[in-house]
């Protein structure tokens, strides 16, 4: 299986949201997802960047879109001020998560949380 991957860092600000949304719904289209699968990936990513946002010490938020022969796994993380996980799974925010990708779990590395959304598309990826 070929892996390819894709980081971009911006500034825990609101306003740099748009750039992780532009970002994952250009790779998307070039690897063969349809309109409705990229709408998911971009919106569940600006979800799981808004919530470690909101939980962020400020550091930047990293997007990293792992490009795999059978789908996307896309990996939004900070640093957070560590008070509990980065999403409740009995939140409405995870089942907003959950309808958008295929399989979402988190991660803690200590302060760094992240949020990985993995989406499959209806079509092999191309290389």
């Amino acid at each position: 299986m070929t892996s390819r991957t894709i980081r971009i860092v911006v500034p825990a600000e609101a306003g740099h949201m748009p750039l992780l949304r532009t970002a994952v719904a250009g790779v998307a289209a070039r690897h063969g997802f349809t309109l409705e699968e990229m709408d998911d990936l971009r919106m569940g990513v600006e979800e799981a960047a808004v919530l470690l946002l909101r939980q962020s010490t400020g550091e930047p938020i990293t997007l990293e879109l792992e490009l795999l022969d059978d789908r996307i796994d896309a990996a939004v993380s900070t640093v957070t001020n560590g008070e509990g996980p980065a999403v409740d799974p009995e939140s409405f925010s995870w089942r907003i998560l959950s309808s958008l990708a295929d399989e979402v779990h988190t991660e803690h590395d200590g302060a760094l949380a992240r949020i990985v959304l993995t989406k499959h598309p209806t079509q092999s990826l191309s290389a």
